[in-house]
């Protein structure tokens, strides 16, 4: 039997059209309206591809299960009215895997359609035996964001008219927003199992916006870093939660296993690379300077400005959180702290000073402000200067205090 599009429209609003333009274009096609009709159909016949209304996917969630289940990749076109805001959320939990908006012709429906039956992948049923693990679960959610932001961004470059852009790059935004979401969740929770970590990560992304604008860095790269921020310990949710609240010394097996959360971070992260999320700074925020960091030993101009920027920041609001195995520090003494492992060559003392005034306050007694983390904004863009770049960090101005602080080890500060 010949390849065909299943159309899903229980309203029969979009959906008669996408038929008869797909039928016009010699592709078999199928119109259902109801949960029942379509999984008979998915069992009559595998789809090549699913049209689908964005706001009737969670009444699709059966088939759209059905499918995730099955034998092959069947890509799943998400149809989007301009004129209405759609939360893209339930769409990217369930399995969408494109967007387009409508109104539009028949030729671009067509287009879609058939480059995304290109590309879709075979074979997965034999991996479907064992259930997926969490990096891989993390791992497809990224990649299908990262496809579906690059595919709305090339949509607005091809566009005329402006409305039709600007209901792109909305609709950009809100998967960017619905990403960070999805995942801030994720982490969110995780961290909440571990006493001393919750709000850690939202901690060391306000930081970190903050002091890449006092560099003086562009908006661009300030919200990549900001999302690096929040996302750089997502690896800590693949690993056994009874290594994130050590009540003593670490076993060295448990410590080698804890030291690869970085890498994992960056594996999970990777797909957004090209969409403006540093992740080489990821992968190296726990490097030091003096090649005493993990996972690779880098040193010296090895470690990416991003990730010596991270170093800094995430230390930091580890520091002045209490852990189970040692109470918090006021702020003035994980400064301190971090001005000892700047002597030691660990960390970079220009960073130290640039951070200082963002958290420590001018009058004593005042808690300091960091700033918030705000989830709306710019989002994810292709593109961009590579803040990972480790050539050409901002000068600042720097002081010196005295530290009286003992040399501590990395992994016990950033814990």
């Amino acid at each position: 039997m010949p390849a065909h599009v299943l159309v899903l429209d229980a309203a029969e609003g979009i959906g008669p059209w996408a038929r008869d333009a797909l039928a016009h274009a010699g592709l078999a096609c199928a119109l259902v309206k109801e949960n029942v009709e379509a999984l008979r159909s998915v069992d009559a016949q595998w789809p090549a591809l699913v049209v689908v209304p964005l706001d009737e996917v969670e009444r699709w969630a059966p088939v759209l299960g059905r499918l995730g289940d099955g034998p092959t990749t069947v890509p799943v076109l998400g149809m989007a009215s301009r004129d209405a805001s759609v939360d893209v959320t339930p769409a990217l939990a369930l399995g969408v895997t494109d967007l387009l908006t409508y109104p539009c012709n028949g030729d671009d429906l067509v287009d879609r359609v058939t480059s995304s039956m290109r590309g879709r992948r075979s074979g997965r049923g034999q991996d479907r035996s064992e259930p997926a693990s969490p990096l891989a679960q993390l791992r497809a959610v990224t990649e299908a964001a990262e496809e579906a932001l690059l595919r709305t961004e090339t949509a607005v470059a091809r566009v005329s008219r402006s409305e039709e852009r600007e209901h792109l790059r909305q609709a950009r935004d809100s998967l960017s927003h619905s990403l960070q979401v999805i995942l801030g969740t994720m982490i969110g929770s995780a961290e909440a199992a571990g006493p001393g970590r919750e709000g850690h990560s939202r901690r060391v992304a306000s930081i970190t916006r903050d002091l890449t604008d006092a560099l003086g860095w562009p908006p661009l790269r300030v919200r990549g870093m900001e999302l690096a921020g929040l996302f750089l310990d997502i690896g800590m949710l693949v690993l056994p939660s009874d290594l994130l609240a050590p009540r003593g010394p670490l076993e060295p097996d448990a410590i080698k296993v804890l030291q690869g959360h970085a890498d994992i971070s960056g594996d999970i992260l990777e797909p957004m690379a090209r969409v403006g999320l540093p992740v080489a700074a990821v992968r190296a925020h726990h490097e030091r300077l003096d090649g005493s960091g993990y996972p690779r030993g880098l040193r010296g101009r090895q470690v990416p400005f991003g990730a010596q920027i991270l170093g800094v920041v995430d230390t930091w609001a580890a520091l002045t959180r209490p852990r189970p195995h040692r109470p918090a520090m006021s702020e003035r003494d994980a400064l301190a702290v971090l001005r000892q492992q700047a002597s030691l060559g660990r960390l970079p003392g220009k960073l130290i000073d640039a951070l200082e005034p963002l958290v420590i306050s001018a009058r004593p007694g005042t808690p300091p402000a960091p700033g918030r983390f705000e989830q709306g904004g710019g989002g994810l863009q292709p593109g961009g200067e590579d803040p990972d770049d480790p050539s050409s960090p901002p000068s600042v101005t720097r002081r010196r205090l005295t530290v009286a602080t003992q040399p501590a080890d990395d992994l016990a500060l950033s814990l």
